[in-house]
């Protein structure tokens, strides 16, 4: 690069002195930039020597990492629950699980738990007969006067939000709570002198739940589906996509749940989903910040001990077969064309996820990729395109997407990227390319460590899905690894028209 850029200005005394000063700041960010990402690394490196971990009695683990930079610590409770452990007819019900967990136990969140059970029976009691109404095609018109009665008196008996306004009192920042198909997880952060009152309260959350407030939560529920889904054009793609492509595996149902079961979820099926997967063999908590593992583990012992020892539930058995050949799904609405493209692969532990992680970087990953470069703002025929490579618990997908742009179509947008995945079936990326696409990965792997909730959520992660946390460590060693050959060798494999699913979102006229 040097050389191309200093010939052509060897006569010219001026343009040379530009050139040199861009140089020298060239070659200074560049060094500035390869220091900070060599700290990182060395710092990343230096935290796998201060991770301690420790299972309780009862199977609860724990990953423990000592930060004392700061008085704060970090807490991550991952729960190995998400929508693929949903049977039939209770699709939703990990989501809503998770709006619930923060709506208090029979000693937070209540004036008076004996008498809100009652109240609360009484609720459940006239919803069932609401349900059983419905479903006879009765006139419910009664029945939902004496169910809004009923929900008001158990009303009256609840502390609204006291679980975070103790948090808040205490210096808390969240709590918060995000769930995806394979997990549910629970965060918050906190002074470290705060450890104990966590402590109490998490292990009485997880283990006394009462699911509070549950018909207010599911009414929030059905309102964000029908905002995210039934009325987003992206939103019914997605859900029409991921049924075809997953005909057989729990992946094709929608994490948020299909309407008709969230219709007819009640606080019965609540409570046996929690009982069956809020198990302790079931439950990592990753701690990250200012703590002394040795101090820390036995009040670990002392509150989250107290769970009782349960059965390991059964795991999802149900293997997606091999497609015999391409599925396409269309959407017609009134909305812009939206294609989505995607390749069946494997799942988080399988060798070949840091060579698709770097595909997908090439591919779509930002405004340098081939395809934003082709598309975009060479054949002008796309507004936006990109690519990902899910690898999670259960074999995964690499998707692309793109959205054509005015006057152009799903099928032009379509056609261009087949041409820039056979290019890289038959031709070695360039070096350049590879080192710059790694470069990528590399920084937004780091990005993600910068914060102690960042490594909590990853220790956690890496550990309920690749069954060992130390495989956080081992990440970009594999990415450096990555050679031109592996590239063309992994589009070959998982990238033809019979392992392809294709959905788009086509303008109703």
């Amino acid at each position: 690069m040097m050389g191309l850029l200093l010939k052509p200005v060897a006569y010219n005394k001026q343009v040379m002195a530009k050139a040199e000063r861009f140089l020298t700041g060239f070659i200074c960010v560049v060094f500035i930039i390869f220091i900070a990402l060599a700290d990182h690394c060395l710092a990343y490196k230096d935290y796998q020597e201060r991770v301690t971990e420790h299972t309780l009695k009862n199977g609860i683990r724990l990953i423990i990492l000592s930060d004392h930079s700061a008085p704060v610590v970090s807490f991550q409770v991952h729960v190995d629950v998400g929508a693929v452990n949903e049977r039939v007819g209770e699709t939703g019900i990990a989501h809503l699980l998770e709006h619930l967990a923060f709506n208090g136990t029979q000693v937070i969140g209540t004036k008076n738990w004996k008498d809100e059970k009652k109240a609360l029976a009484k609720l459940d009691r006239i919803h069932k007969k609401l349900l059983m109404a419905k479903a006879e095609g009765e006139n419910t018109q009664r029945l939902e006067e004496e169910f809004e009665e009923a929900r008001l008196a158990a009303d009256r008996f609840t502390r609204t939000n006291e679980f975070g306004q103790i948090l808040e009192r205490a210096g808390a920042i969240g709590p918060g709570a995000y769930i995806s198909y394979d997990f549910t997880c629970y965060w918050v952060e906190l002074p470290s002198n705060k450890v104990q009152l966590w402590a109490l309260l998490e292990s009485d959350r997880l283990l006394n739940s009462v699911a509070r407030g549950f018909y207010q939560e599911l009414k929030v529920v059905k309102e964000e589906r029908r905002m995210l889904v039934d009325n987003s054009p992206w939103g019914r793609l997605w859900e029409e996509f991921r049924a075809i492509a997953y005909k057989a595996h729990p992946y094709g149902n929608p994490i948020i749940g299909h309407m008709s079961d969230l219709e007819n979820m009640t606080r019965d099926k609540i409570r046996s989903f929690y009982e069956k997967h809020y198990t302790p063999c079931n439950i990592i908590v990753a701690i990250v910040g200012d703590v002394e593992p040795e101090r820390l583990i036995p009040k670990m012992e002392k509150y989250f001990g107290r769970f009782p020892v349960k059965d390991r539930p059964p795991s999802v058995i149900t293997v997606e077969p091999v497609q015999a050949s391409e599925r396409k799904v269309t959407v017609e609405i009134k909305a812009e064309p939206i294609l989505i493209i995607g390749y069946h692969t494997f799942k988080a532990t399988h060798p070949d996820r840091p060579m698709l992680r770097i595909v997908a970087e090439i591919l779509g990953g930002g405004r340098t990729s081939r395809l934003y470069e082709r598309l975009v703002k060479k054949e002008k025929v796309a507004i936006d395109v990109g690519s990902w490579s899910w690898a999670p618990k259960y074999p995964g997908m690499f998707y692309l997407w793109g959205m054509a742009s005015k006057g152009h179509t799903n099928q032009e947008v379509e056609r261009l990227i087949y041409e820039e995945i056979e290019r890289l079936k038959k031709e070695l990326v360039n070096v350049t390319e590879l080192e710059g696409a790694k470069a990528r990965v590399r920084t937004e792997f780091i990005r993600g460590l910068k914060s102690r909730r960042g490594i909590a959520r990853e220790l956690a992660w890496y550990e309920a899905v690749t069954g060992d946390w130390r495989n956080m460590f081992k990440e970009l060693e594999k990415v450096e690894k990555v050679s031109e050959e592996d590239i063309k060798r992994v589009v070959n494999n998982y990238f033809f028209s019979q392992n392809r699913v294709v959905g788009m979102v086509e303008p109703k006229l």
